[in-house]
């Protein structure tokens, strides 16, 4: 995992709302703080090296986004649409992302730490060393995405859909859910723990119980 290159002395703080100002929806090397940037709408938006803390995005329509070395701290994306977004190198701590809308995005080295992600619609993704930490993805669509190198840990994923998603050498040993929405095919070679194959052994083939 690559951690976003950002050196803090290089930030200058400001607004979000500087990137209205920018013919192209550009913010670069900006830290900002304590904003409400709710009910927005930018096409196409790109922000490399950025610091955003404690900063509503609430119902914001930024479709296309592009982040590049971007980090989010206790900040609320709740219901945003992100569809066909590009992420690079992106950390986000203990944010809210209730009901985002990310399909067709691509994701690429991307930590979330403690974050809220239900009701996510993550499909028609790829997904490229990312990592879900302590993070609650109930009743999240996680369907038809390609996966390498992605981490679970200790995340609540029940009632996640990965349908025509490619589980092989996923581990779920250590999170937590009572359903899960997956097919025989794409679940084969899942890891997990022998409590949790006591309730997908009935149902699927091929699953690898971790001792």
């Amino acid at each position: 995992m690559q951690d976003p290159r950002i050196i803090p002395a290089e930030l200058t703080t400001g607004t979000f709302f500087d990137i209205l100002a920018d013919e192209d929806h550009s913010l670069s090397y900006i830290q900002v703080s304590e904003e409400d940037v709710r009910h927005q709408h930018i096409d196409h938006p790109m922000l490399d090296h950025v610091h955003f803390e404690n900063v509503r995005f609430t119902a914001s329509q930024f479709e296309r986004l592009d982040l590049t070395d971007a980090v989010f701290i206790n900040c609320d994306f709740s219901n945003c649409q992100f569809e066909k977004a590009s992420w690079l190198r992106a950390q986000f701590k203990d944010c809210k992302l209730v009901g985002v809308d990310l399909n067709e995005a691509a994701l690429n080295n991307v930590a979330f730490d403690h974050c809220q992600l239900d009701l996510a619609m993550l499909c028609d993704m790829r997904f490229k060393t990312v990592t879900f930490d302590h993070c609650r993805l109930n009743g999240a669509s996680f369907m038809n995405n390609r996966l390498t190198t992605v981490k679970f840990n200790e995340t609540n994923l029940d009632q996640v859909a990965f349908n025509d998603t490619a589980l092989k050498n996923i581990d779920l040993s250590t999170c937590q859910f009572e359903r899960l929405e997956l097919d025989t095919a794409a679940a084969r070679g899942m890891i997990v723990n022998t409590e949790q194959a006591a309730y997908l052994a009935a149902a699927l083939n091929g699953i690898k119980v971790k001792p």
